[in-house]
C-alpha cells in the first residue's frame, strides 16, 4: 500500500464518517501496515459549576456527548506514520430558560478531521521493548461551527505530542503529553497529560490504571483515572474498553463539567 492509497483510505474515512495514534496505540509496526478502528464513546455531567464552586441543580439539568470516532493508520516505515480522525458527534442539553422552566437543545454533525505524523524511536533491551515519540498534528475545520450549540470553532489548529512507552511480558508503562494551539481568539490552548501503568496478563491482553489531567489557559480542567482493558484476538482484530471517572473539574466561567467517559472501541489491522 502506497503514498496514493494512504489518500484513498483517509479519503473513505472522511466520507463514511487528545494522543493515542496507530490501532489501539499499539500496531502496526511494520512497513506499509495500514488498519482503521472505530471507537464509540460517551460522556455525560449533571454536575453544574461556576469556576470550580459546585451549583446547585434543582431543575436536573444536564448535558450529554456521543462521539463515533473513525480513525485510520498508515506506516510507511516502522518509525513513521500517518494517521486520520474524524469524530462524529451527537449531542443533547438540557438547559434553563430566561422567561422560566427548561427546553432541551441538540445538534448531531461530523467534528473536525485530525491528520497526524506519529514518529517514534523504538527501543529493546534485555526483557523490555519500548519507544519515545513526537506527534506533529492539525485540526482541519471540517465539522459545523454555527447556531447556538456548534460542534466544532470552525478554525484551523495546531497540535503537538510526546509520547513514551515502556514493556516487559509483566508490566507495561506508558506516558503522553499533546498541547494544542487554537487559531479562535474566543477558544482557550489545551494541554493533556496521560500516564498508564499496566499488567500484561496474557500473550493476548492487559489491563491498565489511566490518569488523564486536560487543562485550558482561561482555567478549565478535567482529572480523570480508571481502568482499560485490551485485548488482541488473532493479530488482525483488537479491541479495548476504557473508563474514566472524574476527580476534580473546573470550567471557566458557569456550565456543565465534562463528566465522565466511557469508550469501547474495534480496530483490524492489517
Amino acid at each position: 500500500m502506497r503514498a496514493g492509497n494512504v489518500v484513498l483510505l483517509l479519503a473513505i474515512l472522511s466520507r463514511s464518517a487528545a494522543a493515542d495514534q496507530p490501532i489501539m496505540d499499539e500496531v502496526p509496526r511494520w512497513q506499509d501496515g495500514y488498519g482503521v478502528q472505530v471507537f464509540i464513546e460517551h460522556r455525560w455531567s449533571d454536575n453544574l459549576m461556576s469556576g470550580s464552586t459546585e451549583l446547585d441543580n434543582p431543575a436536573g439539568l444536564h448535558e450529554n456527548k456521543q462521539l463515533t470516532h473513525l480513525e485510520a493508520v498508515y506506516t510507511f516505515e516502522p518509525w513513521l506514520r500517518i494517521t486520520g480522525k474524524l469524530p462524529y458527534v451527537r449531542q443533547w442539553r438540557r438547559r434553563a430558560n430566561p422567561g422560566g422552566g427548561t427546553s432541551t437543545e441538540r445538534n448531531d454533525g461530523f467534528d473536525d478531521l485530525t491528520l497526524a505524523l506519529p514518529i517514534r524511536r523504538y527501543t529493546n533491551g534485555w526483557g523490555y521493548s519500548g519507544h519515545f515519540g513526537i506527534v506533529p498534528q492539525i485540526r482541519l475545520p471540517v465539522g459545523e461551527d454555527s447556531g447556538d450549540y456548534p460542534i466544532s470553532d470552525g478554525t484551523t489548529d495546531y497540535g503537538f505530542s510526546a509520547t513514551f512507552e515502556r514493556e516487559t511480558t509483566v508490566y507495561i508503562i506508558t506516558a503522553g503529553a499533546t498541547y494544542w494551539w487554537e487559531q479562535d481568539r474566543c477558544a482557550e490552548e489545551t494541554g493533556s497529560i496521560d500516564i498508564g501503568l499496566g499488567w500484561n496478563f496474557n500473550d493476548c491482553g492487559s489491563f491498565r490504571w489511566e490518569t488523564e489531567l486536560e487543562r485550558q489557559r482561561g482555567g478549565e480542567k478535567w482529572l480523570a483515572t480508571g481502568p482499560t482493558l485490551f485485548w488482541n484476538f488473532n493479530d488482525v482484530v483488537m479491541a479495548r474498553i476504557e473508563y474514566k471517572h472524574a476527580i476534580d473539574e473546573r470550567v471557566a466561567d458557569i456550565g456543565f463539567t465534562r463528566g465522565n467517559t466511557l469508550r469501547v472501541g474495534v480496530g483490524v489491522v492489517f
